[in-house]
């Protein structure tokens, strides 16, 4: 089951109404009904009772519901704990590049890679291949592009 499935699924159980769980998660409502018929179809039985007075659940929505709401808060928690490593990535990274190297293709590089490392400060040294090299393994850098 697709989280996003269970998500529309929730939002229907929570409104009783296609066109309000529409709007809460941001879909037409063709494809609230496509996703409530694919769940369905998935699990081998109907979720909802259709009236005039909205969708309420069926036995099968009824116990469905409490593991939908667990798996998002799984789910939930695993991107949580996710994201906490990138967070606990700290440090510093001291890269050495000729000139050319740095601006032409390190400039790029580095902008995506700070914004997905945020806590690792990078210093960036300009030099010469033979002082760069020199630095490398005095320990001065941690890289060298050349």
């Amino acid at each position: 089951m697709h989280p996003r499935l269970l998500k529309t699924f929730l939002a229907v159980a929570r409104t009783g109404n296609v066109t309000r769980a529409a709007q809460e998660v941001n879909l037409a409502q063709s494809s609230v009904s496509d996703q409530i018929q694919a769940l369905e179809t998935e699990l081998g039985g109907s979720l909802f009772t259709r009236s005039r007075q909205g969708l309420t659940l069926t036995p099968a929505g009824e116990a469905l519901k409490p593991y939908a709401e667990d798996l998002l808060a799984v789910a939930d928690d695993a991107r949580g704990a996710v994201d906490a490593t990138k967070a606990d990535m700290a440090g510093s990274l001291s890269i050495g590049a000729l000139e050319t190297i740095a601006s032409a293709r390190l400039a790029p590089w580095l902008a995506g890679f700070r914004a997905d490392h945020a806590g690792i400060d990078i210093k960036l040294r300009i030099a010469g291949s033979g002082d760069l090299l020199r630095r490398l393994s005095d320990g001065e850098i941690d890289v060298a592009f050349c």
